[in-house]
């Protein structure tokens, strides 16, 4: 902890199963099973109304997260955290004898804390708190460690925020352009995913994210690679021929294709394995196409198709008054992020089924 001064006033500061055992490691902010390891203690002795400032810098304690926590016993103090970097407030509570405080880190993060005491003197003891250092993951820059822990609690689209902030900030994070890479490549978006994992892998890559990144090339080389002509104009027509109701013409052209001489990637059986089901649910062969948009659900590697094909099984649930089913494809399908316009439908039909199952 580096001391500024004493005496200070107070102020009020306005893809892969790589990348899932990376998330996932960082799910938990910093203490594995909740065990804390203190990383550095002091303590100041500070009379009434008398602050005490400190500087707390990613070298220090080279971390994801840590836990800042101040005792004094019997005395009651003040205490703010201030994120130096953009001035973000992270904590301020007053009048209390024991404060803690979990702290976002990352590299190049550093806060400003500040103790008060407040109407008699007293002794604080201060403690910074990480993890076992046995235990201690790779640590990313801020924005980055955000976003791993919130792909490991599922949250995909913050994840990704993270990764574009952090890029955003700093155009050479290498490491944020390959976990956004599996995230686009997730989407199904090959060819951004692509043009990121490239970039990566001319900067500065930690031995992990290198060889993460070098194994979602290879997948990448794969997944785009095209599929026959005749596929490609094969799924054009069934979505027209579906647009015009001809589920039955609809139905003949995916199982050409699916039964066919050609080689279909896992992506593609799933798309027409959804078609196919689509076309079922046209010709009111329900249970024919339940069973379609599982096989899709198997075949489909990312969660926005999944999502797609959850949307028209909750479509067909709803059709068959079969409330519970419904429900549940319509609540996966917004868990894994549905476009708007599907979005916004199944969030109709979401409430029209509460009301329906409403004792």
């Amino acid at each position: 902890m580096k001391r500024l001064c004493q005496g200070v006033s107070r102020k009020k500061w306005t893809f892969v199963p790589v990348l899932l055992a990376i998330a996932l490691s960082a799910a938990g902010a910093c203490a594995q099973n909740g065990v804390w390891e203190k990383w550095s203690s002091e303590s100041f002795t500070l009379g009434a109304r008398e602050s005490f400032q400190f500087h707390v810098g990613f070298d220090e304690i080279q971390v994801r997260s840590w836990k800042l926590m101040v005792d004094g016993g019997d005395m009651n103090c003040d205490l703010s955290v201030l994120r130096v970097k953009g001035e973000a407030l992270l904590y301020y509570k007053t009048d209390q004898q024991r404060h803690e405080v979990i702290i976002p880190w990352g590299k190049g993060e550093e806060v400003m804390v500040v103790i008060t005491a407040r109407n008699e003197k007293g002794s604080f003891a201060v403690d910074l708190m990480g993890p076992p250092r046995d235990q201690v993951h790779a640590a990313y820059s801020y924005h980055v460690n955000r976003a791993l822990e919130a792909y490991g609690s599922g949250q995909r689209l913050k994840a990704e925020a993270e990764c574009e902030a952090a890029i955003s900030e700093d155009d050479d994070d290498a490491v944020a352009k390959v976990l956004l890479a599996g995230f686009f490549r997730n989407r199904g978006y090959y060819s951004r995913a692509q043009s990121l994992v490239e970039a990566a892998l001319k900067g500065d890559l930690p031995v992990d994210m290198r060889s993460l990144a070098e194994d979602l090339e290879a997948e990448l080389a794969v997944l785009r690679a095209p599929l026959p002509e005749e596929v490609v104009q094969g799924e054009a027509r069934v979505e027209k021929l579906l647009a015009a109701g001809k589920g039955e013409s609809a139905l003949k052209v995916c199982d050409d294709l699916l039964n066919g001489d050609h080689v279909l990637n896992a992506p593609s059986k799933s798309r027409l394995q959804m078609l196919r089901g689509q076309a079922l649910d046209q010709l009111d062969r329900n249970f024919e196409s339940v069973d379609a948009f599982t096989q899709a659900l198997q075949f489909a590697r990312n969660r926005d198709r999944e999502a797609t094909i959850y949307f028209h099984m909750g479509r067909l649930y709803l059709k068959m008054e079969n409330f519970q089913q419904a429900q549940g494809a319509y609540t996966m399908a917004l868990k894994y992020g549905l476009p708007s316009g599907l979005d916004v439908q199944a969030r109709e039909n979401l409430k029209k089924i509460e009301k329906r199952l409403a004792p």
